[in-house]
């Protein structure tokens, strides 16, 4: 989490054709293609750090299926950036799919192995309704977020990748209409996300598994819930403005 959060304000400020250096370096670093000090980024050593670390519980085809995750992000913060640049909004369900990638929960869940001790085989991975519940627990999270953030988004000219701020964009509604009805989505979404949780296939031999895993995601979505309520980033007096933002990225260039 706590390079999620770097990452983030690191490069909220940058132009969206920088990320993609950035992106294929930290990928590499991932990978074990390169080390950590050949990366030429800032946060190369921290992700350096985590990859031999998860390596020491997981085998390689997870830390695999988490470094393709952590793109999933990279890509999203690109497409941000670009919307942030040309200063232009992108319909509500564009802006739900490339937050779901951007959000950066997805290389979180895949970390549940290390919870369970149980790695599951890659046709679990694959199934429909597991790759769905994912999407919806990024959506969920999403849609809190973006109500907490509105404050901190506006501040730093965010707002054309906030989903809320893009409800009262495309739908001419207020701010107070936006957040209801960025609820109701989520509340759709917690709907069907219990429905799935509560009448799961048949798993076979990997049936207990496969439950308990999903009732370690739904503990991923209160703990992520918990945890953010309480960071001083979304606190109108702490968070940084975008001017800010850009002198501590000119820093670390």
């Amino acid at each position: 989490m706590l390079w999620t959060l770097y990452n983030d304000d690191l490069y909220e400020e940058s132009e969206p054709e920088d990320i993609g250096y950035v992106h294929a370096q930290s990928v590499a670093i991932l990978k074990g293609e390169i080390n950590a000090e050949d990366s030429g980024i800032p946060l190369g050593p921290m992700l350096a750090s985590l990859r031999a670390e998860l390596l020491e519980f997981i085998p390689q085809e997870s830390v695999a299926r988490f470094t393709q995750m952590i793109s999933r992000y990279f890509t999203g913060l690109e497409t941000e950036l670009r919307y942030k640049k040309n200063k232009a909004y992108p319909s509500v369900s564009e802006c739900i799919a490339l937050r779901e990638n951007s959000i950066c929960l997805y290389p979180f869940l895949q970390l549940t192995e290390l919870e369970t001790g149980i790695v599951l085989p890659q046709e679990i991975h694959e199934h429909p309704v597991i790759i769905r519940l994912q999407t919806l627990a990024c959506h969920l999270v999403t849609f809190f977020n973006e109500v907490q953030s509105v404050l901190k988004d506006e501040a730093t000219d965010s707002i054309y990748y906030n989903i809320v701020k893009v409800i009262q964009h495309e739908r001419q509604m207020s701010l107070k209409e936006a957040c209801l009805e960025d609820l109701r989505l989520h509340n759709e979404d917690l709907k069907e996300f219990v429905e799935l949780q509560t009448s799961l296939p048949d798993f076979g031999i990997w049936q207990d598994a496969v439950v308990n895993w999903v009732h370690y995601m739904s503990m991923v979505l209160s703990g992520w819930k918990n945890v953010s309520t309480k960071l001083d980033r979304y606190n109108a007096m702490e968070f940084p403005e975008a001017s800010e933002l850009k002198e501590k990225l000119n820093q670390v260039r």
